[in-house]
């Protein structure tokens, strides 16, 4: 197993992977999120009228980020780690079920949309349920106890170029470092984060990202 970065430069590297936000590019990735977690696609219209920019300038913003996703009407329905179309990581917030790319969106997706979420996943080893409840500042007992957390650090290009297949692709629940033993042994590069240590990332990266637009202890 690859010895894996401390945890404040992991969230340095991961912030890095993503195109600088200016503080309109702040309010507007995050207006997305919350309005995408309304579970219903995103048009940049509706996006525009919420945080009064020009529907050009929003869309001259969102085609410029990677890891946007649209459907046939050119709404939103994926962005950065928040989708809705169905995976095998499932968040349900406020009466709905959301979805997300990989088992890390689900740690530092709740403090973005200012929300608790029960998350319901399977480690990647065993195929058995994973059950956690996440909120913005903690994580509530698990089942099973004692999870870990797969990550990889890719390029900056492999991700710009997709996100999912780059990164989120490896980056799953176990139940115990043994179930993950043979999957890190067929995926080089891979390593293991304890749960406290990702959800610790999550909330440096968040912070790194969003500065004064998130009120994160």
């Amino acid at each position: 197993m690859s010895r894996r970065p401390d945890v404040e430069a992991l969230a340095a590297h991961l912030h890095e992977l993503f195109p600088a936000l200016d503080a309109t590019g702040q309010r507007l990735s995050l207006a997305l999120y919350r309005e995408l977690a309304r579970g219903a696609p995103v048009a940049l219209s509706q996006l525009a009228t919420l945080v009064e920019l020009p529907a050009d300038e929003v869309g001259r913003r969102l085609q410029a980020w990677p890891g946007v996703f649209y459907d046939d009407a050119q709404r939103v329905i994926g962005y950065w780690g928040l989708t809705l179309s169905r995976t095998t990581h499932r968040l349900h917030t406020d009466g709905r079920d959301l979805y997300t790319w990989c088992a890390w969106d689900t740690l530092f997706l709740p403090a973005l949309l200012d929300t608790k979420a029960e998350v319901r996943s399977v480690c990647r080893g065993s195929g058995e349920p994973v059950e956690l409840t996440v909120g913005a500042s903690a994580i509530e007992p698990t089942h099973p106890a004692g999870l870990w957390v797969s990550f990889l650090l890719p390029e900056i290009e492999a991700v710009r170029a997709n996100p999912v297949a780059s990164f989120c692709h490896y980056v799953h629940f176990f139940r115990s470092p043994d179930a993950a033993r043979s999957w890190l042994h067929e995926h080089p590069g891979t390593f293991l984060l304890s749960l406290g240590d990702a959800y610790e990332v999550g909330r440096r990266r968040n912070r790194l990202r969003y500065g004064d637009f998130l009120a994160l202890a």
